[in-house]
């Protein structure tokens, strides 16, 4: 079991309407939760994504003009060898003081039909050694305490909970921080 991690802004690297069936895939479970999307997040069809989704990560990707409250990210995504979408993961490449609270540096989310197969961690290691790569000596990786596929994920790649505040919207969600190696 392997994957690649593909820059979604980079030109034929990841098709839109793969984006598009992982972004439906994610929708059909009304309990799911589809962090790591980025500007993708806001697409609700085929062509969104191909006409602003994808123009809009790779905006963010090169920080240019960035509205209020936006910040420079990278955004990934996961392929297995068949070529299937099998995830995405956004690493935010500076904090704001709301993604200091309860967003982080880093948002994943895995297939709902691939779960359970190890993708996450995968994902995960990749987008540290991308971080820590870029300079970064820390990572702030936050989770819903009822997410306990992503609490031991990120426990398993060394965060250590700093503690637990509310969302804006009240939801209780866990702080992470994740040290990388530094050369």
């Amino acid at each position: 079991m392997g994957i690649r991690l593909v820059r979604v802004d980079q030109p034929g690297a990841v098709d839109a309407k793969a984006i598009w069936e992982y972004l439906q895939a994610c929708r059909a479970r009304i309990e799911d939760e589809a962090a790591g999307l980025g500007p993708l997040k806001d697409c609700h069809s085929l062509d969104d994504v191909r006409r602003f989704g994808l123009s809009e990560v790779a905006r963010q990707a090169r920080g240019d003009d960035l509205p209020p409250g936006f910040v420079p990210a990278l955004q990934f995504a996961a392929l297995v060898p068949s070529g299937k979408l099998v995830g995405m993961i956004q690493l935010r490449l500076q904090l704001t003081e709301a993604l200091l609270r309860t967003g982080g540096n880093i948002g994943y989310s895995v297939r709902p039909d691939c779960r359970g197969r190890g993708y996450a961690g995968l994902m995960l290691d990749d987008c540290l050694r991308r971080a820590a790569a870029l300079g970064m000596s820390r990572v702030l990786i936050t989770c819903s305490p009822s997410n306990l596929a992503s609490r031991r994920t990120i426990l398993s790649r060394g965060g250590q909970l700093e503690n637990v505040l509310s969302s804006s919207s009240g939801q209780p969600v866990e702080r992470y921080w994740v040290d990388l190696p530094t050369e």
